[in-house]
């Protein structure tokens, strides 16, 4: 992890400047996230809190698409 904003983005363009076109073109970006995570952080560790983070999004997303939506009563009738 790397504190301070324009130090990520410093180092996020320095890898993708050495990072190959075709990884870039196959989708393997690199991005700047927040997080939570303390830094030095396990790398196993942060991947499994990552994904769990992700799941209970994605989850709580599906169950909002999922609720049915009442129609409104129609004044008229």
């Amino acid at each position: 992890m790397v504190k301070g904003k324009q130090n990520a983005e410093s180092r996020v363009q320095k890898l993708e400047a050495w990072q190959s076109s075709s990884d870039h073109h196959e989708g393997w970006r690199y991005f700047v996230e927040k997080t939570d995570l303390k830094a030095g952080t396990d790398p196993t560790e942060a991947t499994q809190q990552r994904q769990a983070e992700l799941e209970g999004r994605e989850s709580k997303a599906l169950q909002e698409t999922k609720t049915p939506i009442q129609p409104t009563p129609d004044p008229q009738s």
